[in-house]
């Protein structure tokens, strides 16, 4: 037989990361990138959420299986294949519009509701084509793999996942370009659950180079928990966890560089477990010091939810937060936190946005799947 003359994976995967060690240098006043929830009725309009409230970057939540291995909003609406619809249409746009202001996205991958595909695609191949046929549609450079629920347990699905994603960045590196890959895990105040620590270091065994390992620090379930406190200290024991997971792997990073990698997603607000609050002042506490210690990346479940409820109600939605609050003032807090991905929003209050330019197609709008992430 003769060699391939093409670079192996772990050539390019080499290529991948030095093109990594450039880019974290031009992000290192951290990223911020709340989730929005797509399967929200009506579609979110993110360039007009973003221009007005100067937001750099959303991450777009969650593709998951349609029951086979179809990438779809929330496992309603197919991607790509010339699939059609109201919310399809009103995305486009709106992602267009954003794009042509300095904003950018990532996609998510899984979330607590639906089937990922990882568990649907039974081979490498079509995983990877099924991923494919989502950054070919949005045009990426940004990936977000929010594994949870049963795909967190399921190893060859996890197995299949970060070949798939290692070969991606290959393709890209090839090229010349760049593929950003972020993991998004369940967390305690101590860390990664254990599951999330197996599912870390399949990634880091299979090649897979990440630009973020981020910790969603809700739903705790303790009790007398400031989730403020909680949520700095999953962080910390995150670095610590990555440190010794890169050592481990023969990786070893610097203390700048475990910084970039650390990620962390409150659920701002009410959450799902009873008597849990994030707060406004713990908004603050967070961010001061994710700034101060350099983490890579924050979020938040999600800018939908960046709102009081109606007669300032406390319960758990997923349009508002469920305490009083400004409309968006946690994004007004994080936006602090401003390294971009692309070109940078300049914020503008009076934006209005534009309709979108084809309003032909009529099919499937997704209702409201209160699911966090």
């Amino acid at each position: 037989m003769k060699p391939d003359n093409r670079f192996s994976v772990m050539g390019r995967a080499f290529a991948a990361s030095i093109l990594l060690l450039t880019l974290q240098a031009a992000h290192a006043n951290g990223i911020y990138a709340p989730y929005v929830d797509v399967s929200l009725y009506p579609t979110p309009q993110i360039d007009r959420i973003g221009m007005t409230q100067g937001i750099q970057q959303f991450t777009l939540a969650f593709v998951v299986s349609n029951g086979r291995c179809t990438p779809s909003w929330g496992g309603v609406q197919p991607i790509g294949n010339g699939a059609t619809s109201d919310l399809l249409t009103i995305l486009t746009q709106s992602i267009a519009n954003y794009r042509a202001h300095g904003g950018e996205i990532a996609i998510s991958f899984g979330g607590a509701g639906g089937v990922s595909l990882m568990q649907t695609c039974t081979t490498v191949s079509a995983l990877k084509a099924a991923y494919q046929t989502v950054i070919d549609t949005y045009h990426l450079t940004h990936l977000d793999f929010d594994i949870e629920g049963p795909a967190l347990t399921d190893a060859p699905a996890l197995e299949r996942n970060f070949q798939a994603t290692a070969q991606l960045e290959a393709d890209y590196a090839a090229r010349g370009e760049w593929l950003h890959v972020s993991i998004t895990l369940p967390a305690m105040p101590t860390g990664l659950t254990p599951a999330g620590l197996k599912a870390l270091n399949m990634a880091i065994a299979n090649h897979t180079t990440l630009d973020t390992i981020n910790a969603m620090a809700m739903d705790h379930v303790w009790p007398h928990l400031d989730m403020g406190t909680a949520t700095i200290s999953a962080a910390q024991a995150l670095y610590a966890e990555l440190y010794t997971a890169y050592r481990s792997a023969g990786q070893a990073k610097t203390d700048p560089e475990l910084w970039q990698l650390v990620g962390v997603t409150p659920m701002i607000g009410r959450n799902d477990a009873v008597a849990e609050f994030f707060t406004i002042d713990n908004a603050q506490h967070l961010q001061k010091v994710a700034m101060d210690n350099h983490y890579g990346f924050a979020s938040s479940w999600s800018v939908s939810r960046d709102r009081s409820c109606p007669d300032h109600a406390t319960y758990t939605s997923p349009t508002c937060s469920g305490i009083v609050q400004e409309p968006y003032a946690f994004a007004s807090i994080f936006t602090a936190i401003n390294g971009h991905w692309g070109n940078g929003v300049v914020r503008d209050p009076g934006y209005r946005g534009s309709a979108p330019t084809d309003t032909s197609t009529r099919g499937l709008s997704i209702g409201a799947i209160p699911q966090s992430p």
